[in-house]
C-alpha cells in the first residue's frame, strides 16, 4: 500500500514506531483507528488489502483496546483494595497491637507489654528487660510455650522488690540454656490511636499512642 508521499504505509509498522520527540503520548484507540482509516484510503487499488490481513489488524486493535481496559480495571481494583485495607484496619483503633521492635513503655499504672517469636515448643525461652544504660534489670522465664508469638507483661517489679520508674525500656528474648542461646525476634505492645493511608497511597499505617507511625505490615497481632 502506497502513501501520498510514495512510501509504503503499514499500520503495524506505524504503531510500533516510537513517538515524536515533542510528544510523550502512547498510541491510543483514536490514533489506532486514524492509522487504519489512512491505510484504507491510500491502499493500492490494484492490490487491495487481503481480507485476512484486514481481520488480523482488527484483531490487533481489539487486543490493544482490551489491554488498555484491563489496565484501567486493575488500577481501580488496586485502589479499592487499599481503601478496604484502611477500612478494615480502622477496627484496631483503641486496641493494643504487637509491632516489631525492642523499645517498650512502662506506665505508672500500665504494665509493659511485649512478645517474642518462639520457633518451636519449648520451656527454655526467657525475656530480659534492659534499662537506659543497657543493664539487664529483670529476667522473665516464659515457662512452656508453643511455637508462635509468646506474649508477656511486666508490672515494673524488680527482683529486689523495688518498683522501676515509668519510662521506655528495651526488651530482648533468648532461647536455650547457658552459652548455647539464640536471640528471638521481639515485639512490643502499643495502643492504636488512628489509621491512615501510607504516604505513597499503597497501604495502611497505624499511629500508636506514643505518636509512632507503623506500617500495617509490621503488626504481628491484635492483643
Amino acid at each position: 500500500m502506497i502513501s501520498p508521499t510514495g512510501t509504503d504505509l503499514n499500520l503495524q509498522d506505524l504503531a510500533l514506531q516510537p513517538p515524536a520527540a515533542d510528544s510523550n503520548r502512547q498510541l491510543g484507540q483514536e490514533e489506532f483507528l486514524t492509522l487504519m482509516i489512512t491505510q484504507l484510503k491510500h491502499q493500492d487499488p490494484m492490490a487491495p488489502m487481503e481480507n485476512g490481513e484486514f481481520i488480523a489488524q482488527m484483531a490487533q486493535f481489539s487486543t490493544v483496546e482490551g489491554i488498555s481496559n484491563m489496565s484501567q480495571s486493575m488500577g481501580s481494583l488496586t485502589e479499592s483494595m487499599y481503601a478496604t485495607q484502611v477500612l478494615q484496619a480502622s477496627t484496631m483503633i483503641g486496641h493494643s497491637v504487637l509491632v516489631e521492635g525492642e523499645q517498650a513503655s512502662l506506665g505508672t499504672d500500665k504494665p509493659l507489654q511485649g512478645a517474642v517469636e518462639i520457633p518451636y515448643p519449648t520451656s527454655a525461652a526467657t525475656v530480659q528487660i534492659f534499662d537506659g544504660a543497657g543493664q539487664a534489670i529483670k529476667t522473665i522465664d516464659l515457662g512452656y510455650r508453643n511455637s508462635g508469638p509468646a506474649t508477656f507483661e511486666w508490672d515494673g517489679k524488680l527482683d529486689s522488690g523495688e518498683q522501676a520508674p515509668a519510662g521506655t525500656y528495651r526488651i530482648g528474648g533468648s532461647l536455650g540454656l547457658g552459652a548455647d542461646q539464640e536471640a528471638l525476634s521481639t515485639y512490643t505492645g502499643a495502643r492504636v490511636q488512628s489509621v491512615a493511608m501510607t504516604n505513597d497511597g499503597r497501604g495502611a499505617q497505624i499511629t500508636t499512642d506514643s505518636g509512632e507511625e507503623v506500617s500495617l505490615t509490621k503488626v504481628k497481632a491484635i492483643m
